[in-house]
C-alpha cells in the first residue's frame, strides 16, 4: 500500500487564501446585493416589509460568499460545516415564493463569487435580473402604486366577505386578496392593491365605513 499517497490524500492543511482577490471578489459581490436590492424593492410583490428583507442580501452574499471560499481552501473546513450544520439551523420567515426567490439569487452570487467565478456569476447575475426588469416593465399599468390594504371587521355577518369584495372591486381593477382571516367576533382581510389614483383609497374607505361604522381600514404605501 502507498502511505505516502494515502497521506497526501488526508492532507487537511488548509490552501493560502489570496487576500487581494478575496477583497475584490467580496466588492464585486456587495455591488451586486445592492443591485439586486433596488431590484427587489421596485419589482417584487411581497406584502411585507421590503425595505427591511431586503437589507439583508449583503449580508447573505458576503457569508455564502465566505462559507465557500473557506471550504474550497480545505476539506478539514467542509467536514466541520457539515457538522456544525447538523446543530445549527438557520431559520428565515419566508412568507411568500417571491422572497425565496430573492434569497437564492443573493446566495447564488455568494456560490459564484467563493468559487472564484466572477465572469458566470455576473453574466448570470446581469441575465436573471434583466428578466426581472424586462417582465416588470412591460407589465400593464406598471406605473400605479402598490399599497397594503386591510380591513378588518367586527362582528361580522354571513355576507360581510361578498360585501367588501364587492366595494374593492368597484374601486380598483387591480387587486388580489392576500389574507382571509375570519372568526366569530371579527373579520379581516389583506389586499394587493396597485391604483394609480390616490383618491380612490379614501372613496373605497368611505363606502366600507358606510357598510359597517366600527369597520377599520388601513392602507400602507408598499412601494
Amino acid at each position: 500500500m502507498n502511505y505516502d499517497r494515502l497521506i497526501n490524500y488526508f492532507n487537511f492543511e488548509p490552501q493560502t487564501i489570496d487576500v487581494r482577490l478575496f477583497i475584490i471578489n467580496a466588492l464585486i459581490c456587495i455591488v451586486l446585493a445592492i443591485v439586486l436590492e433596488f431590484t427587489y424593492r421596485k419589482c417584487a410583490h411581497s406584502l411585507s416589509n421590503r425595505s427591511r428583507f431586503a437589507y439583508n442580501f449583503v449580508l447573505v452574499s458576503l457569508t455564502t460568499m465566505l462559507i465557500i471560499t473557506l471550504i474550497g481552501s480545505s476539506v478539514a473546513l467542509s467536514l466541520g460545516l457539515v457538522g456544525a450544520l447538523s446543530i445549527v439551523r438557520y431559520r428565515a420567515a419566508i412568507k411568500e415564493p417571491e422572497e425565496l426567490s430573492y434569497l437564492f439569487i443573493a446566495i447564488a452570487t455568494g456560490l459564484g463569487m467563493g468559487a472564484n467565478q466572477p465572469g458566470v456569476t455576473v453574466a448570470a447575475f446581469v441575465i436573471i435580473l434583466g428578466v426581472i426588469w424586462i417582465r416588470y416593465l412591460i407589465k400593464p399599468n406598471n406605473k400605479n402604486k402598490m399599497f397594503n390594504f386591510v380591513v378588518s371587521m367586527p362582528s361580522p355577518d354571513k355576507n360581510s366577505m361578498d360585501q367588501v369584495n364587492e366595494i374593492i372591486s368597484r374601486h380598483f381593477k387591480r387587486y388580489s386578496l392576500m389574507r382571509f382571516d375570519e372568526t366569530k367576533d371579527s373579520l379581516e382581510m389583506a389586499y394587493d392593491i396597485r391604483s394609480a389614483d390616490t383618491e380612490n383609497l379614501g372613496k373605497c374607505k368611505q363606502s366600507l365605513l358606510e357598510l359597517k361604522e366600527d369597520t377599520s381600514v388601513s392602507f400602507v404605501d408598499a412601494e
